[in-house]
């Protein structure tokens, strides 16, 4: 039987999903699920574009920590406003 293998593009795609719901969803507590299913396939996503560059992070947190710099970078403020919350799961 094969192995089912979880891409980058599919972590995006699932994303994307989520996003769309929050952003149409009337109950805030389904946004906010919604929106941190999102958070999660997006450190996953991330994560997997490392892994495929053939530059793996050491772990999780180090994937969320790489990520919460490319978000401050890329932000409006130029890395100059808040620091986003951890985009892993579990909160690390």
């Amino acid at each position: 039987m094969p192995t089912l293998r979880v891409t980058s593009d599919f972590c995006r795609k699932q994303e994307a999903v989520q996003r769309a719901k929050a952003a149409t969803e009337p109950l805030e507590n389904r946004r906010k699920i919604a929106l941190e299913a999102a958070k999660a396939w997006e450190a996953e996503a991330f994560r997997l574009e490392q892994h495929e560059a053939g530059d793996t992070p050491l772990d999780k947190l180090d994937a969320g920590i790489a990520l919460e710099f490319a978000r401050e970078a890329a932000s409006p403020a130029g890395g100059k406003g808040p620091v986003p919350k951890s985009p892993v799961p579990d909160g690390r």
